[in-house]
C-alpha cells in the first residue's frame, strides 16, 4: 500500500533542509583605523617630500672635462639647481652634454639630501691631423672631434695636403685621412711605434717611426700588407731600426731599405 505524505510532514521536512545561518564577522575596527593612519602618514610624508625647500638641489659636482666647453657644461648641469631632488629630470640634462662633441658617454645621480653629480667621459684621440693650418683631434672611425693648438704626444700626427677644412663634429671623407687612419688602426694592431704619417700632393704616403727612421709606403693601398712588411722586418732584423735612414716598401714584392753607412760613404 503506498505512502501518503501529510502537509504536516512535509512541513517538518523542510525546515529540516533549511540551513542554518552563519554568525557574520563583526568588523575589524582597529585594522581599519591603522590602515587609514598609514595611507595619511604616507600621503603627508609625500606631499611633504615634494614641497619641501630641504630637498631643493643646492649644487652639482661636475668631473671629466678637460676638452669639451667647461661653461656649457656647468650650464647645461646648473639648470638642475633649485629643483626638487626628487623631480629632477636627468634625460634633458644628458642629452645637452652628449651633443658636445668631445662627449662619450654621460652619467647623472643623485646625492642625498641637496646634491647632484655629473660624470663625463670624453672621447680619445687616435690622432691628430693637421692641413698645416688647423690641428684637430680625431678617432680611428674618422670623426674629428676637437680643435687644438698643437701637436699631441703620444699620438700620431697626420700631415695631409687636402685643401679642405677640418671642422669638428664631421667624418672625414678625404682619402687622405681614410688611408692614414688605417695606417694607424694596423700600427697599433702590431704595436709599431709611429710619430708622424705625411701625405704629399701626389698621394704617397711616408711614416716618421718613433725611433727615428722613415718609411716610405707610396700610394694607399695594400696598406695591411706593407704594415705586416715593416712588422717583420723590424722582428727579423731589430736593429734597422738604428741603421737604416729609410725602408721602402711602395712596391711590396720587393722591399729595399738604405742603410746609414750608404749613406755616410756616398757624401
Amino acid at each position: 500500500m503506498r505512502k501518503t505524505t501529510t502537509r504536516t510532514s512535509a512541513r517538518r521536512s523542510s525546515r529540516a533542509v533549511k540551513k542554518s545561518s552563519r554568525n557574520r564577522k563583526r568588523p575589524n575596527y582597529k585594522l581599519l583605523f591603522s590602515c587609514l593612519l598609514m595611507s595619511a602618514i604616507l600621503s603627508g610624508s609625500i606631499t611633504y617630500a615634494f614641497r619641501t625647500p630641504n630637498l631643493g638641489v643646492k649644487s652639482v659636482s661636475i668631473k671629466g672635462t678637460s676638452l669639451c666647453d667647461k661653461h656649457l657644461v656647468n650650464k647645461y648641469a646648473g639648470s638642475m639647481k633649485g629643483q626638487n631632488i626628487l623631480c629632477v629630470r636627468k634625460g634633458p640634462v644628458r642629452s645637452a652634454i652628449l651633443a658636445l662633441n668631445e662627449v662619450e658617454s654621460v652619467k647623472i645621480g643623485r646625492a642625498f639630501p641637496d646634491k647632484m653629480w655629473v660624470r663625463v667621459t670624453e672621447r680619445k684621440a687616435d690622432a691628430v691631423v693637421t692641413d698645416g693650418q688647423s690641428n684637430c683631434l680625431i678617432q680611428c672611425d674618422g670623426l674629428i672631434f676637437h680643435k687644438t693648438g698643437a701637436p699631441v704626444n703620444g699620438i700620431p700626427l697626420i700631415e695631409i695636403s687636402d685643401s679642405q677644412e677640418l671642422q669638428p663634429g664631421r667624418i672625414a671623407s678625404s682619402e687622405q685621412v681614410r688611408g692614414a687612419l688605417e695606417i694607424v688602426r694596423s700600427a697599433n694592431e702590431k704595436k709599431l711605434r709611429v710619430g708622424k704619417i705625411s701625405i704629399d700632393h701626389d698621394g704617397d704616403i711616408c711614416l716618421n717611426m718613433v725611433s727615428g727612421f722613415y718609411v716610405k709606403l707610396g700610394q694607399p693601398d695594400d696598406i695591411a700588407r706593407k704594415m705586416s712588411l715593416l712588422r717583420r722586418a723590424l722582428e727579423y732584423r731589430p736593429s734597422i731600426a738604428r741603421e737604416a735612414i729609410y725602408i721602402d716598401l711602395s712596391c711590396p714584392s720587393a722591399p729595399v731599405w738604405k742603410p746609414k753607412v750608404v749613406a755616410q760613404n756616398a757624401s
